[in-house]
């Protein structure tokens, strides 16, 4: 089992909004078998409370009573943070993967939860979180869009825009190779996701969301899907290879 020690520079302290009783304390002893700090409540009410008072290297969510409160819960934490979140889910519930990822999680795991699954997750997660790929550039323009890496911010048309974690590194990877072409395999190997089932739907949805947010922030069209071969900048409409490419700043 891979500990928090083993991940430079990252605190320790993990949230756990669960209102399962049993559930909470059997992830909360995995987590502490990880060598996390767990700090865990059975309220989104009492999360945001403990959330606003301390920093945290991950957060997981689920509420079985009311599922939609995880959803809400996930929601007003990605508004104020870029903290990986994971939310848990179980069958049955009105919440699904694409409710899960719209909210503002980068990953989730299904109930029951195997521990070997959880663990690979946490690390993967973290790791992602803390930008583990080392970048060519600290800041990265196309066209109106920039990328600034070392502070973790988005703009388009010099305006902030938000995105998740998983969006981040999504779009870093195209923005660092904006003429190659990207396998979901690649993606998700990229933005730490573990391949299964569901998977390469999971990296049309992020593909979707990042569409929609740059758009609606009067931003270009920019990702292009390949059919039957993966996701890629697109192309300028102009045919202007300088909007096309990386620049160093």
């Amino acid at each position: 089992m891979q500990h928090p020690q083993e991940i430079a520079d990252v605190p320790n302290n993990v949230l756990l909004a669960e209102d399962d009783p049993k559930d909470r304390l059997e992830t909360r002893l995995h987590l502490e078998l990880m060598g996390f700090i767990v700090y865990d409540t059975p309220t989104s009410v009492e999360a945001k409370e403990i959330f606003s008072q301390r920093d945290f290297s991950l957060v997981l969510i689920h509420f079985s009573i009311n599922p939609l409160q995880s959803l809400e819960l996930c929601r007003w934490i990605r508004a104020e943070s870029n903290v990986p979140i994971i939310m848990m889910t179980k069958r049955g519930e009105l919440v699904d993967e694409q409710m899960v990822m719209a909210a503002g999680a980068d990953d989730y795991v299904s109930k029951p939860i195997d521990s070997n699954i959880l663990s690979s997750r946490i690390v993967q997660q973290i790791r992602r979180g803390r930008g583990q790929r080392s970048p060519r550039a600290n800041i990265l323009v196309w066209g109106t869009m920039k990328m600034d890496l070392s502070n973790h911010e988005f703009s388009v048309a010099d305006k902030e825009l938000h995105l998740t974690n998983t969006e981040f590194q999504f779009l870093q990877l195209l923005m660092e190779n904006p003429q190659r072409i990207f396998t979901r395999n690649q993606i998700l190997e990229a933005i730490g996701v573990m391949k299964g089932v569901g998977s390469n739907q999971l990296v049309d949805t992020h593909a979707s969301r990042l569409r929609k947010k740059i758009r609606e922030h009067g931003g270009p069209e920019v990702i292009n899907v390949i059919r039957s071969v993966g996701f890629r900048l697109v192309d300028s409409p102009h045919g202007e290879l300088d909007l096309l490419e990386s620049k160093v700043i």
